[in-house]
């Protein structure tokens, strides 16, 4: 008989639950260290197993995917963005798919790129007066507004900014509910009164009031905008899309896509500020492609080193760090068995820095992303995921961040402060620092010297 995987025993009737509560990411990282790219977890009733090697990846995401669906833990997503493209299955998913995939074609960046610019400019218009007396900037709240903005621009034609202090709130709120804690409320139905489901409920009222804003605003401009296309799919007859359904997928798309994009934006916002020999190449590029003209979409191509230093931003701090799969039927993965309806996790964070992939890998290094060996192994590299369901705004993000950062560079050097906490892996879905980032700004001269 095909054998489980091992893994630790933990402790009775809890398994790894309290290691797991205690530290995610550095249990899991010792888990892959010790049992290998295939471990068996136990914590509490539930019986998980961490795929973390690029077969493993490929198996579950790729060759074998009939097999695996959403499963249970997405449920806690739909506590905050109810049906939507993150939380369905395939046969509710793929009309969905269909109806967005056009925004979100490279075709459409181009058109984008403008509302991208002119928000990352009033960033850099208010960081002006933090340059001049002094005082740090919040660098993970700067990026949640940047991001939070963008994305309700270009994709919704909605202006947030008014909304902006209160909606975080909400956003921070909710996303700690998104992930489990393994705590006992979370065992409970949504319909017993504890102060936790109280606050579920009261911060979905919240972001479906602003989801009917969305909608009831006039329609962005373009046919092929993101908001005029679900405004579309709503009207037509055989799609038969409900209110529900099209305020589901304005809440899935803000909250998974700015929250993911404004995490990678700030990790390679601290890396370049703590790394001097990436700030001084990334300089030098910037300072050569664009000089002290606006950086324009064309000149995105020729800035290779900086889209490096995001392909390696989201190689050691994938935003979206850990994933479930649930298993249909029993099945063999890397020669151990998986049992029907248990969980697989897979972890982005783990499989980026699998040191049989990776040279190196603690290393924040660009330059590996520049090598004539190109891509790694299909399954080694994830930051969005793999296979039909890869995320669907990859290639807007990637345009965000590389412009984000080639703007910020052309302006501006930053210093994080010492007493900033760039801790990561508690048990919020994103991979966000634990602590508040603070960095003081320097402006850079005609000649690119801080």
């Amino acid at each position: 008989m095909t054998p489980h995987p091992p893994g630790p025993r933990g402790l009775p009737y809890l398994g790894s639950l309290p290691a797991y509560r205690r530290d995610a990411a550095q249990f899991l990282t010792r888990t892959r260290y010790e049992y290998g790219p295939v471990a068996k977890l136990r914590m509490g009733p539930y019986t998980f197993t961490l795929a973390t090697g690029s077969a493993a990846v490929q198996h579950v995401l790729i060759r074998n995917k009939e097999n695996y669906c959403r499963g249970q833990l997405y449920k806690q997503f739909e506590l905050v963005m109810g049906r939507g493209l993150l939380t369905m299955d395939d046969d509710e998913w793929r009309p969905h798919r269909r109806v967005m995939q056009p925004a979100f074609l490279r075709s459409a960046l181009a058109g984008y790129f403008p509302s991208v610019r002119e928000r990352t400019e009033q960033l850099l218009m208010r960081w002006e007066r933090h340059a001049l007396d002094g005082t740090p900037v919040d660098l993970v709240a700067e990026c949640l507004r940047l991001a939070s903005a963008v994305i309700m621009d270009v994709l919704f034609g909605f202006d947030i900014d008014d909304r902006a202090a209160r909606i975080k709130e909400v956003v921070d709120q909710s996303i700690d509910v998104m992930f489990p804690h393994g705590t006992f409320q979370e065992m409970l139905p949504l319909w017993v009164p504890t102060p936790r489901n109280r606050r579920v409920k009261r911060n979905r009222e919240q972001l479906l009031e602003l989801a009917d804003d969305v909608a009831r605003a006039p329609a962005g401009a373009g046919e092929m905008t993101l908001d005029s296309l679900l405004r579309a799919a709503a009207r037509r007859g055989e799609e038969g899309w409900s209110r529900e359904e099209l305020r589901d997928e304005i809440l899935t798309i803000y909250l998974a896509g700015h929250e993911t994009t404004a995490t990678a934006m700030a990790w390679s916002l601290i890396s370049v500020a703590n790394e001097p020999a990436v700030r001084e190449r990334l300089s030098e590029e910037v300072d050569r492609v664009v000089g002290q003209r606006s950086v324009e979409y064309a000149d995105l191509e020729s800035l290779p080193y900086t889209k490096a230093v995001i392909d390696e931003t989201l190689r050691l701090y994938p935003p979206i760090w850990l994933f479930p799969r649930d298993a249909i039927n029993d099945d063999v993965m890397d020669g151990y068995r998986v049992d029907a309806k248990t969980s697989v996790l897979l972890s982005p964070l783990l499989s980026h820095r699998d040191p049989e992939v990776w040279s190196n890998p603690e290393a924040f290094d660009p330059e590996r992303f520049l090598a004539p060996s190109g891509r790694p192994p299909q399954g080694s590299y994830i930051p969005f995921g793999l296979g039909a369901r890869q995320c669907v705004g990859n290639a807007v993000a990637l345009v965000e961040l590389q412009a984000v950062l080639a703007m910020i560079t052309q302006r501006y050097r930053l210093e994080i402060l010492p007493s900033s906490m760039l801790r990561y892996g508690d048990t919020l879905i994103s991979l966000r620092p634990m602590g508040d980032v603070f960095a003081r700004v320097h402006v850079r001269d005609g000649n690119g010297v801080a």
